[in-house]
């Protein structure tokens, strides 16, 4: 395998634009030659839930760095989250105590709202917790900065001192940009480009109007129009902050940022990245960080109108859920298989989210590996193999080691049968051994995958399967009387034995009885018990279809229909 891997990486350190972090990670070079480090930014506001599209930054990051790691650069990923930026909407999904009582925090730091579920210090660590406790999971190690630290570091108030002190100039640059958009906004000649926080609301936002700048540019006067408060905010002891068109290019300075990815929205002229871009060129003189564009996550479900993914919304998984129902690295191959032409116009292709496809995702994660690791083996790879195979390298957590070691995985498919029926983990094992899908001698690793693709299925079985619904009327109005009978005298007897107490040998006892008494081969009714609970001609050994919620129930209205005796509804152990 290590010459397998080696080939592997020959593909990776080959310089050409197969792949959109090889084609980022080239403009960089271009633009910012001769570097010690290249610094690559992510960011977003944690205003609601963190979704996958914020996730997707982190990993689009990370990729390029990886990418340039590969070919001998230090690069280092930093990860910046906006945690002062004002309180604008209660999120849909919060409590309805917090949502009535939420317009006394509108305009307020989002750092210093309580957290509405009351588990988290405040309302900032309840959204991120979840997210950075999951990032090591995914292979991901950005340096992480809150906007606290950031706007009491020296260097960042200083960049923001030179804007004040500037003003003019910049909004000159800013009115020339709009110009040229098409916009009618311009900034008028006395514009200050502070948002002080009122001592008094605790308000950040554009209510609170800066009146005059005192004390050699540091100190600004305001007045908040919601509590009529007039006070003074000092930049050194960031009592206030930038508004946002002048904090996002001020940390690519502070930083040295050299490449961040954005959504599509920010190509538009006049955007806040436009902005930002000719603020950098002609203030700073210095070019501005190489752009990966993109295009959004759309939750999509069977028979309803796809919803973009949205914070305030809840709508979309967080990247510590996916962990619930598939591997991490399933996740950062679907991120990363995107393709983009070029990456100053163009933007990776929009992803439609369904979460009950989350098998056919990791299927596709599988076979795609499967491919990869046979196509390596085999010869020389095409153009569309290396675009494969750049996503399945950087979405592994070392991608320096990506294909060392290959595990054989079980199939999502056979871990879901078996998780439907397992009493616990071990059991689970066993029963995907029996099916054939692991080897009674695999190895440690293979083990512990699919272990985990069991805890994944089990997940994904509660809370998100679908159980079929069986016209259980019509199934057993199909069958000859002489069946049906048969069916009504098993089920009459074996539903009055708990769960527990029901095994295999007492449940084939009665099935002789019926096949003798009734005169119906055995083997058909079991495929008739297997018809009633589950939809299918077979499935696991048959007393475990009274073990599972789902089927004993339909056991249970099959009984019914049939006109059984009272039957114990007793609940199952599953």
């Amino acid at each position: 395998m290590r010459d397998l891997n080696l080939k592997a990486l020959e593909y990776i350190k080959r310089r050409d634009y197969t792949h959109f972090t090889k084609k980022a990670a080239l403009r960089i070079l271009d633009i910012f030659p001769n570097r010690d480090t290249y610094h690559l930014e992510a960011g977003f506001t944690p205003s609601g839930k963190v979704h996958l599209g914020n996730f997707g930054d982190i990993v689009i990051v990370e990729a390029v760095k990886k990418t340039l790691d590969i070919w001998g650069y230090n690069a280092e990923s930093i990860l910046v989250i906006d945690s002062r930026d004002p309180f604008r909407n209660a999120p849909t999904f919060a409590p309805e105590e917090f949502k009535k009582s939420s317009n006394k925090y509108l305009g307020m730091p989002l750092e210093s709202l309580p957290d509405p579920w009351n588990c988290h210090k405040n309302y900032v660590e309840h959204f991120v917790e979840p997210l950075l406790n999951s990032l090591n999971e995914y292979g991901l190690k950005p340096k992480v900065y809150f906007a606290h630290q950031i706007h009491t570091n020296a260097r960042y108030i200083e960049l923001l001192h030179n804007v004040i002190v500037h003003r003019d100039r910049v909004a000159r640059i800013f009115n020339e940009v709009h110009r040229r958009a098409g916009h009618k906004k311009r900034y008028e000649v006395n514009w200050i480009p502070f948002r002080p926080l009122c001592e008094n609301c605790n308000r950040i936002d554009e209510r609170v109007k800066p009146r005059e700048i005192l004390e050699d540019h540091y100190v600004i006067r305001y007045k908040c129009e919601t509590c009529g408060h007039e006070g003074f905010a000092d930049i050194r002891k960031a009592e206030g902050k930038a508004p946002w068109r002048i904090d996002w290019p001020l940390r690519w300075v502070l930083f040295d940022i050299h490449f961040e990815p954005m959504g599509k929205d920010l190509m538009a002229a006049g955007s806040s990245f436009d902005t930002g871009c000719a603020l950098l060129r002609e203030f700073f003189n210095r070019e501005p960080p190489v752009a990966i564009f993109y295009d959004f996550f759309y939750w999509v479900e069977p028979n309803k109108e796809p919803k973009k993914f949205s914070k305030r919304a809840g709508v979309g998984f967080g990247a510590h859920e996916w962990l619930l129902y598939a591997p991490p690295e399933a996740l950062n191959y679907m991120l990363l298989r995107r393709h983009v032409g070029e990456i100053t116009k163009d933007s990776l292709r929009h992803i439609d989210f369904n979460p009950y496809d989350i098998p056919t995702y990791v299927n596709r994660y599988d076979s795609d590996e499967d491919y990869l690791f046979n196509k390596l083996a085999q010869g020389e790879l095409g153009t569309e193999d290396i675009k494969m195979l750049m996503a399945y390298i950087l979405s592994q957590k070392d991608a320096k080691k990506a294909f060392i070691q290959r595990v054989r995985r079980v199939p999502y498919d056979a871990a879901l049968k078996a998780a439907m029926w397992m009493t616990d983990l071990e059991d689970g094992l066993r029963m995907l051994q029996k099916m054939g899908y692991l080897s009674p001698s695999a190895g440690k690793a293979e083990v512990e995958d699919a272990k985990e693709r069991l805890r994944c299925a089990l997940n994904y079985l509660r809370d998100l399967w679908i159980p079929p619904e069986l016209d259980l009327k019509t199934i057993l109005g199909s069958l000859p009387q002489n069946v049906r009978d048969a069916i009504r005298y098993i089920l009459e007897n074996t539903l009055k034995i708990s769960p527990e107490e029901l095994s295999q040998e007492v449940l084939r006892e009665f099935v002789r009885e019926a096949s003798s008494r009734f005169g119906v081969p055995a083997k058909e009714l079991y495929v008739t018990l297997y018809r009633i609970a589950l939809g299918e001609n077979e499935g696991p050994p048959a007393y475990r279809l009274y073990q599972k919620d789902v089927t004993r129930k339909n056991l249970i209205k099959a009984a019914e229909i049939l006109g059984c005796s009272a039957v114990e509804n007793n609940s199952s152990r599953i």
